[in-house]
């Protein structure tokens, strides 16, 4: 599936409102069985940016240049500095995933 920029953007918001919401993982989201077939990562901006997952390594098409997160943010989900994807990455509780979830959607809503 060809992604446009705001397409991508889209989906991350719709992806993230929910785990806002929930307090789950993304691979509980049950958007992924809208779009199984067509994408290969647990990332809209990774897929826009034509990476692919393949076991636990993504592997790139060359670097993150399309990525409108990366272009703004200067970071994606790096543990130095610590970025709100990380937090929320590590949380342990719905309730940290929750608040991780919603800082890390202000910031791709900010792309639009």
């Amino acid at each position: 599936m060809k992604l446009s920029r705001k397409k991508a953007i889209e989906l991350c918001i719709e992806l993230w409102e929910w785990l806002a919401k929930t307090g789950k993982t993304k691979v509980k989201w049950p958007g992924w069985e809208k779009y199984d077939d067509v994408i290969d990562s647990s990332c809209w901006f990774c897929h826009y940016n034509n990476h692919t997952v393949r076991g636990d390594r993504i592997r790139t098409s060359g670097t993150c240049t399309k990525c409108p997160y990366l272009k703004k943010f200067g970071h994606c989900n790096t543990e130095e500095p610590p970025t709100y994807y990380g937090k929320w990455d590590n949380a342990q509780t719905p309730h940290t995933r929750k608040k991780y979830a919603k800082l890390f959607l202000e910031q791709i809503k900010k792309l639009n």
